[in-house]
């Protein structure tokens, strides 16, 4: 009876008992970081890729306008020539985070009447690489483990 007695007296934790709660939690916050820190990869990896997408789908805009409006349609079109014609915004690069300046080093490649590969380069990461090669990918290749690093 004394010792049930004694042990409803104890007020507190010890010092290693903290101390492993403490360790506890750094494994799980530790744990917790890494993955959150994946989940976030992973989300601007297909962000890019939908940025890509996007171009595609503003070339097939491109191409429809100029095939109804007596053009020629080129072999390929730039972010550049689709932003100032407004058949695209300027987008936002998902990895750096600022504003992806309209260039020519980012094209869309035409073949016939549509939109066949598609060649995506941002400020830290690219869709520009094919079987080893620099070259615009195609769309069925669109795909995040396709991106590489500039």
């Amino acid at each position: 009876m004394i010792k049930i007695h004694t042990r409803l007296n104890e007020k507190g934790l010890t010092l290693i008992e903290l101390l492993a709660v403490i360790v506890i939690l750094g494994i799980v916050a530790a744990i917790a970081v890494m993955s959150i820190t994946n989940v976030i990869q992973k989300a601007r990896d297909q962000a890019f890729v939908g940025n890509a997408i996007a171009l595609k789908e503003a070339a097939d805009f491109y191409i429809r306008h100029e095939l109804t409006s007596g053009g020629t349609v080129q072999a390929s079109v730039s972010y550049k020539a689709l932003e100032e014609q407004q058949f695209i915004d300027e987008f936002k690069d998902p990895h750096s985070g600022d504003m992806l300046e309209p260039s020519d080093d980012t094209y869309v490649v035409i073949t016939g009447e549509s939109a066949t590969a598609v060649c995506l380069k941002g400020s830290e990461k690219n869709l520009c690489t094919y079987n080893g090669a620099e070259n615009a990918i195609p769309i069925s290749e669109l795909i995040t483990a396709n991106i590489l690093p500039n």
